[in-house]
């Protein structure tokens, strides 16, 4: 009996060790699409600029002269996609222009490679 349950206990060991577990798809951050970049229009205020993006990631305390849009994206250990845009104001507060640039999506890599 005592040999049965001390094999049981080694066979169910062996196979929890060849299952993989299970990860999450991890997502931070804004997703910021180029319709929305597309969409930005110099003179606009805050306002209309949180309507399109949404609210920032990051809004400097010490300037408010620009916001920040981050995202990433993991799955498993591989990186997939990672983007900073910054949206900058001018002194009256208004839209001006934005820096930075979106991750090339899997599709758009694969077209790439053809």
């Amino acid at each position: 009996m005592f040999r049965f349950i001390i094999a049981a206990t080694l066979l169910t060991l062996l196979s929890a060790c060849s299952m993989q577990v299970y990860k999450l798809n991890i997502q931070q951050g804004n997703i910021v699409t180029q319709e929305m970049l597309d969409d930005l229009q110099p003179g606009m205020d805050k306002r209309q600029v949180a309507y399109i993006m949404g609210n920032p990631v990051l809004k400097d305390t010490f300037s408010s002269r620009h916001w920040d849009y981050l995202y990433r994206q993991e799955r498993r250990a591989d990186h997939v996609k990672q983007y900073h845009i910054r949206v900058h104001f001018d002194l009256a507060q208004k839209y001006s222009h934005f820096e930075g640039e979106l991750a090339a999506s899997a599709d758009n890599k694969a077209k790439a490679e053809l």
